[in-house]
Formats: C-alpha cells, sequence, structure tokens
C-alpha cells in the first residue's frame, strides 16, 4: 500500500501522509505536519533499506530494495527534510553515494560517483558529507544537488567511518585510531584527535556526541567540547553495534551482528534508559542507522 505521495509548496518537497496511515500510529510518532516520525537502516546483506516508525510499528524491512543487484544500503546512512542518502561501501570496491525521495520514490544508487569504498555520510543544508577513499582517508564533499564534488575535502587520517555536522563543525569516527576528530564546516582547522573515545559510529543532539564504544557492545556520550567523556553510557548490548542514530527523545542502533549476522534494531531513552535491544526485528545484517528530526 502506497502510504505517502508529495506535494511542491513554495519551491519545497512536502510530504503527504495517507490519513488511515497516519491515524493508525501513535500520537506521539505524528509530527505536527502529519509527518510521521521514522527510522531508517541498512541491510548489509541484500543491499536495501528498511524503515519503521520509531515506536517499533509498521515494519518493512526492504523499504527500498536494491533494483539493480547491487547494494542501494550497505553501510552508513542519513536523511534531511526531502531525502535519504547512503553510501554503499561493500569491502572495497564501491565507489556510489546514493539518493531517494524520503518516500521511497526515485531512488538514484549513483547520485554521486567516484569514491573509494564510501562509509559514513551526513547532510546540512548546504552541503553532502562523506568518509570516502578506501581506509577512511578523506571526507568527500558535494552540494546537495550532486555537484561540486571534492573526494578529498578533509584529509582526516585513516580508518574513518562514522560522520555528523552541526551548525559549525563536521565531526568524525576512526575506529582505526580510535579518536573522534573536527573540522570546521570549511574544512579549516582540523584535529584528528579531538576526542580519544575508542569507536566507530557517531551520533549529535544537544550539547552531546553519542558513539558505538567497547567493541560494539555499548554506547557512549562525551560533551561537544569533549569534557565529561562516558564510555560506558549504555554497556551490555549484544552483538555488534556499529551505526547510531539520535533524535529529541531516543538513541537508535543498528546490531549488524557477527559477519553481518545481525537481525535487530535497539532503541534507548535519551538518558540511557529503558534499553530495549529487540525494538525491530527482521533486519538482515543492518548497519547504517537514520531517524527523522536526528542527526544520524
Amino acid at each position: 500500500m502506497k502510504m505517502k505521495n508529495t506535494t511542491h509548496v513554495f519551491g519545497k518537497t512536502i510530504l503527504a501522509v495517507s490519513c488511515a496511515w497516519a491515524a493508525s500510529l501513535p500520537a506521539q510518532t505524528v509530527r505536527p505536519d502529519a509527518t510521521p516520525a521514522l527510522v531508517y537502516w541498512t541491510n548489509s546483506n541484500n543491499g536495501s533499506i528498511g524503515r519503521a516508525t520509531i515506536n517499533g510499528t509498521h515494519v518493512d524491512e526492504t523499504f527500498i530494495p536494491s533494483t539493480t543487484g547491487g547494494a542501494v544500503g550497505g553501510a552508513g546512512l542519513t536523511v534531511n527534510a526531502d531525502y535519504i542518502y547512503w553510501t554503499g561501501a561493500n569491502g572495497g570496491t564501491a565507489t556510489n553515494v546514493g539518493r531517494a525521495n524520503l518516500n521511497g520514490t526515485d531512488p538514484d544508487e549513483n547520485f554521486i560517483t567516484g569514491g573509494g569504498n564510501p562509509c559514513g555520510v551526513a547532510v546540512n543544508s548546504s552541503h553532502i558529507y562523506w568518509y570516502g577513499d578506501v581506509g577512511g582517508t578523506y571526507i568527500g564533499r558535494a552540494n546537495l544537488d550532486g555537484s561540486g564534488v571534492n573526494q578529498e575535502f578533509i584529509d582526516t587520517g585513516s580508518g574513518g567511518c562514522g560522520l555528523a555536522v552541526t551548525k559549525s563543525y563536521i565531526y568524525w569516527g576512526s575506529y582505526r585510531t580510535g579518536y573522534i576528530g573536527r573540522a570546521k564546516l570549511d574544512g579549516s582547522d582540523v584535529r584528528k584527535d579531538f576526542i580519544n573515545y575508542g569507536g566507530q559510529g557517531i551520533a549529535i543532539h544537544g550539547d552531546y556526541i553519542y558513539f558505538a564504544s567497547n567493541g560494539g557492545t555499548g554506547i557512549g556520550r562525551v560533551e561537544l567540547s569533549g569534557s565529561d567523556l562516558n564510555p560506558n553510557f549504555i554497556t551490555g548490548l549484544n552483538g555488534n553495534v556499529a551505526f547510531l542514530a539520535v533524535d529529541s527523545d531516543y538513541i537508535f542502533w543498528a546490531d549488524s551482528g557477527s559477519g553481518y549476522s545481525g537481525t535487530t534494531i535497539g532503541r534507548a531513552s535519551l538518558d540511557g534508559s529503558d534499553v530495549n535491544q529487540s525494538f525491530v526485528t527482521g533486519a538482515d545484517g543492518p548497519f547504517g542507522i537514520a531517524v527523522t528530526g536526528g542527526n544520524p
């Protein structure tokens, strides 16, 4: 059943939700503009993108299928008000950053090409950023329409994947060096060892950076300034947490499992309580994750 269509108002794409579907959702999952709050994830094993409401209902394991036989999803994932963006990291040969409408239509797996196994991806009001080059050596950048591609926008060192942006800075997580790096949005003032954290995926909300920790069995938290580092904010998670996403109420994570055997999306309250490791089931090696209204 088609659940959304698009309407153009003042040059912006506004998503309209069918009344029947919206009415069936719990009240807290529907925003004032009638757009439901949704969590998305990439399925590494079948190259698709899954989707559910942030309450775990209306699960669609292959919301965007792999239409070419290659990886639609596979690695990093982010969303803004109009689009889903993803990277096609597959172990070394992928070159693509993809894009689709937020309702899943018009998927373009090769929206941006020429990267080297791009992994994490982030977006702000003017640019899309991705962690590219085999081994995670550079952060690339392009305009939101895919023009102005710079595959070597920031030299970050090696082993990077997680990526997030604020109004002032871009942050990245390096699984190889164990640091969170930071640079200004224009690519200047690069600090490769800004925070010593030891993890991979990162997400930002308010004054905090949240990150995968303890070998993928926990989630840590640290202030944007680098103070109040707590690698044990959430502990005892099963499997292998690779990426996470945060909105104003919840932390979401993808359990990729050993050898991408994971099948679950987890969720906890923003204060680290109410941990539910099987919040969504039926994923297929979930890896990248994003939530509407959040910063993946």
